[in-house]
Formats: C-alpha cells, structure tokens, sequence
C-alpha cells in the first residue's frame, strides 16, 4: 500500500512515516501543496494524508483538486484547527476523515485501514458479462479471462471507480500516464476503442466536448 503524506512540519512527517513503515506501508513525503499534486499523478497513492496549513496551497484548496482528478481518493485532513466549523469545511471539501493535532498514531492508522476497508472491492462489476477482480489485476467477460495493457486496465478501473462521471482527455491522460506525459492526447481514444472492442463494452459513453465515462444505469 502507497500513502501519500502531504505535512510542512518535518518532525510530525518523519513521525508518520515510521509508524507507517512498521506496518508495512510505503509513503511518500511532500513538505508543500503542488509539488505534492505534480507527483500525486505519477505516484498513484492508496490514500491522501494532508495537513491544513501547507506553503503554496492549503490543504483544503489541494484537497479539492485530488478529489477533481480522483473523486476515489480517500483523504485524511490532519490539523491543529480544532473547531467545529473547519470540521464541517474539511467534509465539505471533500476530505473522508478530519484528525486533530494532537493525536494518536495508532488512533490514525485504525482510521485509515477502515477507510481502505470502505474502499476495497474485491470485484467490480462493468455490467451483466464483466467482472474487474481488483485483488488480482483481472478482467473477466463471460467467466473468461481477457487481457488488457496495463493502462487499459488501469484506465478501466479508474472508470469504474468513477462511474457516470465524465472526464477529459487531459484528465484521464494526467491520471493514468502522469502530469509530464508528452504523447498524442489521443491515445486516450485508443485506448477507449480497445476496451470496447475487447470486452464488447457499450456503456463507454463519450459526449462532444466533455469526455468519456462509464455509464452505469441505476
């Protein structure tokens, strides 16, 4: 598991960062808000830990921007603003878990694998004949097992975690390729047109001007 910790002070940082190697975790560590969201493309982090008073960009301001290009993310705020106002801000901007300063290491870390537990899907399902298992990296049509590119998969998943949510070339090309890509933007239709010809898939929705999303009808 990858944790991505967005904290200007260095001590607390450190701090988490051991606690977070004695279970195992990797994390990455960012002292400054868009340094942390150049790389969170590239990094492709589990989870999002941010402080609130962060150089450049606050954590509430940043906090907005992961959950744009990734509604998925789960984010922890953790932050010495203690009052119930910047609690109910902190949900309102998108952040899953909101930890005052001080706190509990140990208390964070339950947070977090209960968060991850939200999250986890061991199987998700595109419609009546495909099936993503997310704990192997898998693609099934029909019980059938189909081979996707890494970014297809990836670009699949993505999708499906975001379901009937539209996003552009540049955003889908930003999170699956990464913020310095250099290619043909439309690679992105490539790809699209692969998934569907490989999985038979016609809830790939594609609108003029806006992007592409998996439809799923409820």
């Amino acid at each position: 598991m990858k944790l991505l910790i967005v904290e200007d002070n260095k001590t607390i940082a450190n701090m988490l960062k051991n606690f977070f190697d004695l279970e195992k975790w990797d994390s990455i560590i960012f002292h400054e808000g868009y340094e942390a969201l150049e790389n969170f493309y590239s990094i492709k982090p589990d989870l999002v830990i941010l402080d609130w008073m962060l150089p450049t960009i606050s954590g509430i301001e940043l906090c907005k921007e992961l959950k744009r290009v990734n509604p998925s993310i789960p984010i922890i705020i953790l932050t010495a603003k203690s009052n119930d106002l910047d609690e109910i801000i902190g949900f309102n901007n998108g952040a899953d878990e909101y930890i005052r300063k001080p706190f509990n290491p140990k208390i964070l870390i339950l947070r977090i694998k209960s968060l991850l537990n939200r999250k986890k899907e061991i199987q998700i399902k595109i419609n009546n004949n495909v099936i993503i298992k997310t704990c192997v990296k898998e693609i099934f049509k029909n019980n059938i097992l189909i081979t996707l590119s890494p970014k297809e998969y990836e670009l699949l998943l993505y999708l499906s975690e975001n379901k009937n949510q539209y996003f552009s070339r540049e955003q889908l090309i930003e999170y699956i390729w990464g913020f310095d890509f250099d290619g043909d933007i439309r690679t992105i239709d490539t790809h699209i047109a692969n998934l569907r010809k490989k999985l038979e898939l016609k809830n790939i929705k594609n609108k003029r001007g806006i992007g592409y999303s998996l439809v799923i009808e409820k």
